[in-house]
């Protein structure tokens, strides 16, 4: 989906898109090499926090893209359709995948499913609706806990839309006091939701004009690194406040933070960020496995280069094509819509 700033798609933002699934992917590299021996495992905290600070991101951008989204167009029911064509055209191929291969793999726990049709059905029937993550429940793709706070986020979102717009009525206050519970339960069951409530707070700011930010280049890259640091000792809610004046630079497009955002490779790798999110482990997986046949003759430190250098270039390309077929093609064609951003 374009990311949009005054009718313009927000380069900043998609970049930040980019820089965010890339240090996904770099985190679980690291973790998936060391776990095949190739070398040794980073003890630092800040690399075992990397990855999820990555998604708080994500979150940040979630918060401000929906509530966007839901104000200028006005449409809960079309909002919910390009949500669901947004989301699930990747993850439910990925999903087959998963419940048709995972089995038979004994893939940690979807071994267990052999044999026993009944379970089977009810897990793929709850990772369909990303109930995983919010409830104790196996999950099948581990990158997909975030989908499961994403969606319960469109629907609070959608329900205080609607309660607000019927805000004179008392359906409306019992949607909102609806949606407020929801968000409330929402922050118990995961308290790094907060970090939405800073996009969602960016964009009110936007929409009051009052999203200039002093030392906006030195100011954002401060707060991210506050705000990282608060994260890792597992501070939510001072990390989102840090992180606050970094996302109100980048969703203004100002600073040079900003600006290295915009750049054209990095703004290409936010376009393709979900594919990369949710493909990567696809990849790294079966290229793990390659490796460790190779044998004795083969040194660990070149079994690591060849791990890192063909992996993240082969998740890259895969997001690339997963991308163009699946995101563009795919749901074109089954959606009949000129175009899917």
């Amino acid at each position: 989906m374009k990311i949009e700033l005054g009718g313009k798609v927000n380069q900043s933002i998609q970049g930040l898109r980019g820089v965010a699934a890339l240090a996904v992917l770099l985190v679980h590299v690291h973790f998936m090499a060391a776990k095949a021996g190739f070398t040794q495992l980073n003890e630092g905290a800040w690399i075992h926090h990397a990855a999820g600070f990555g998604v708080m991101l994500f979150f940040c951008i979630s918060g401000y893209l929906i509530v966007g989204t839901l104000t200028r167009s006005g449409d809960v029911r079309a909002f919910a359709l390009k949500r669901i064509i947004r989301i699930y055209p990747v993850f439910l191929l990925l999903h087959f995948v998963m419940f048709g291969l995972g089995p038979s793999m004994n893939y940690e726990w979807m071994g267990t499913l052999r044999g026993d049709p009944l379970a089977w059905a009810g897990h793929f029937i709850s990772n369909f609706l990303f109930l995983p993550g919010l409830f104790d429940l196996p999950i099948a793709q581990k990158n997909a806990w975030s989908l499961s706070y994403e969606a319960s986020f469109y629907i609070i979102a959608a329900v205080l839309y609607i309660g607000w717009r019927g805000w004179g009525s008392a359906r409306g206050k019992v949607l909102v006091l609806l949606g407020v519970g929801g968000t409330l339960a929402l922050l118990e069951a995961e308290p790094k939701v907060i970090f939405i409530a800073v996009g969602s707070l960016v964009w009110w700011l936007e929409g009051k004009r009052r999203l200039d930010v002093p030392l906006s280049g030195l100011l954002g890259v401060l707060g991210c690194l506050i705000g990282f640091k608060f994260y890792i000792h597992e501070h939510y809610i001072l990390s989102a406040l840090a992180v606050l004046p970094f996302f109100a630079c980048i969703a203004a497009q100002n600073g040079w933070p900003a600006a290295v955002l915009r750049v054209r490779p990095v703004v290409w790798l936010g376009k393709v960020s979900y594919s990369l999110y949710l493909v990567h482990p696809f990849v790294l997986d079966p290229l793990r496995r390659i490796c460790l046949k190779f044998g004795h003759q083969t040194s660990p430190g070149a079994k690591l280069m060849i791990f890192v250098g063909v992996g993240i270039t082969s998740a890259i390309i895969a997001a690339g094509l997963s991308f163009e077929l699946i995101e563009v093609r795919l749901t074109r064609w089954l959606f009949s819509r000129p175009k899917v951003d």
